[in-house]
């Protein structure tokens, strides 16, 4: 099967942490037999020079499947991510193609479609897709209350995490602190979990792996409170993977709905400890009180309680709780692993092209 990926997203060395679950599922669809041709912006931040981007990624992804035709290898599956507003080209692309339009949804890019034109060409895309693929049943209950997409044209899918990537090595050994893995802007509950770490009875480290325009002010706030914060800036999958290696307690403290949370599926499969917010499609991995710690998204202090619980469990000797804890999480975390996900896409693929 052939199919041509675009992407609005992909890691490069000016961004190594940019887009690498879109890098990840389309290695994944190669080692189960899939022949991808990918078409990217690289290198250039999510929110910058937009129109020339995808006034390009039109263009190159229209040349792309003109030539592939031309040359009698047209893609079965012309797939966008992200959804919206990936979508648009990749439609042109499936056009000349002939391929099937499948739109691959991540989170903002339906919860964040906004309204008037944006939304209404945003739903247009959608139901006039071939096949949308939800990473969490959060994102496909949205797509059928906010764009009317028929249910039975959804597929529920995550792009899947390297689970050897963060397993391999890990131990429960030696782990120090709390790690906040993400984009430093509104909405991720940095500063929330720099006001709950504040909060602990004991001092206890918080690193930052990401980047984002929240950097200076949550380095200012972390000062002012006197919580000892590092901050790294964005970092190659595997240092990530080693730092949560390293971490007792990984936290997603968002407030606004994150579409699956995937930095808790890896948190899990590197065996730190997950406190992350009840919201969006988090609850979907974070099982409270068996895979992880919940919140209500922007309660400081039940943030900062269950970091306080989660922190004893993780530096206390070893016991049931922490095993069972561990135990639940990497069979959750492995459930989501990039190949077995490769496959379940390629599978649903598969149906679409027999019908």
């Amino acid at each position: 099967m052939r199919i041509l990926v675009l992407s609005n997203l992909y890691p490069d060395a000016r961004l190594p942490a940019f887009g690498t679950f879109v890098a990840g599922h389309v290695e994944a669809l190669r080692r189960v037999g899939a022949t991808v041709d990918v078409i990217a912006i690289r290198g250039v931040p999510a929110h910058a020079a937009v129109l020339r981007k995808y006034a390009v990624l039109s263009l190159r992804g229209a040349f792309a499947a003109l030539i592939l035709r031309l040359r009698r290898r047209s893609p079965a599956i012309v797939e966008a991510h992200v959804a919206y507003p990936t979508g648009v080209p990749a439609w042109l692309a499936a056009r000349i193609g002939g391929g099937r339009l499948v739109l691959y949804s991540h989170g903002t890019d339906v919860t964040g479609a906004g309204s008037g034109f944006h939304a209404r060409l945003a739903g247009r895309l959608f139901r006039g897709a071939d096949m949308v693929v939800a990473n969490s049943a959060f994102i496909a209950g949205q797509l059928a209350s906010r764009f009317r997409v028929d249910a039975r044209r959804v597929a529920v899918i995550s792009p899947g995490i390297d689970f050897k990537r963060f397993s391999e090595g890990a131990s429960t050994r030696g782990r120090t602190g709390i790690l906040f893995v993400g984009r430093l802007s509104a909405g991720k509950g940095a500063h929330e979990l720099v006001r709950a770490v504040a909060m602990l009875e004991h001092p206890t480290e918080l690193r930052f792996v990401g980047d984002g325009p929240e950097r200076v002010a949550l380095e200012r706030e972390a000062a002012s409170m006197a919580v000892s914060a590092r901050f790294d800036g964005s970092l190659p999958p595997r240092e990530v993977a080693a730092a949560m290696q390293d971490a007792a307690i990984v936290a997603m403290p968002s407030t606004y709905p994150e579409g699956l949370g995937l930095v808790a599926l890896e948190a899990m499969a590197a065996g730190a400890l997950v406190v992350a917010s009840k919201i969006g499609g988090l609850p979907e991995s974070v099982i409270d009180g068996e895979t992880g710690w919940l919140v209500p998204p922007g309660d400081v202090d039940a943030l900062a309680s269950a970091l306080a619980d989660a922190l004893a469990v993780a530096q206390a000797a070893p016991s049931q709780r922490r095993a069972t804890l561990l135990r639940a999480a990497s069979a959750k975390a492995l459930s989501q692993d990039v190949d077995a996900m490769a496959r379940e896409t390629m599978a649903a693929y598969e149906r679409l092209l027999a019908r």
